[in-house]
């Protein structure tokens, strides 16, 4: 049974075919428009700007030979081989080392790029 005053079921649940009163929709309307531009206007922080540097990681300037053979899918034997008959790219020893420097690497592949083969 319904109450006549509220719209609602007797024991206080809407009815299923009751929907909410017109102007009960336009004043929700209403305020989730304001809530929504009150949003877009809200100051957002700024994101930090970038400061120095300072990652766990070490520089990736310099490259091993393990490195290397990865980025180029060979064995690390075909670097050594290479630096024992003076092929390849240059390379760096430090303290026993053998170290590669990107840019090195870089200009390497640059260099062996085949354009056009007639």
């Amino acid at each position: 049974m319904k109450s006549p005053h509220t719209g609602t079921e007797a024991h206080g649940h809407p009815s299923p075919a009751t929907q909410r009163p017109e102007s009960t929709r336009d004043l929700l309307d209403v305020l989730a428009g304001s809530i929504a531009r009150t949003a877009a206007r809200e100051n957002k922080p700024k994101p930090p700007l970038p400061g120095p540097r300072t990652t766990a990681e070490p520089s990736r300037e310099l490259l091993t030979e393990k490195m290397v053979a990865n980025r180029w899918v060979c064995s690390v034997a075909r670097l050594q081989r290479w630096r024992t008959v003076g092929e390849g790219p240059p390379y760096l020893k430090i303290v026993g080392k053998v170290l590669y420097r990107l840019k090195d690497i870089e200009a390497y592949e640059e260099a062996s790029l085949v354009r056009k083969v007639f």
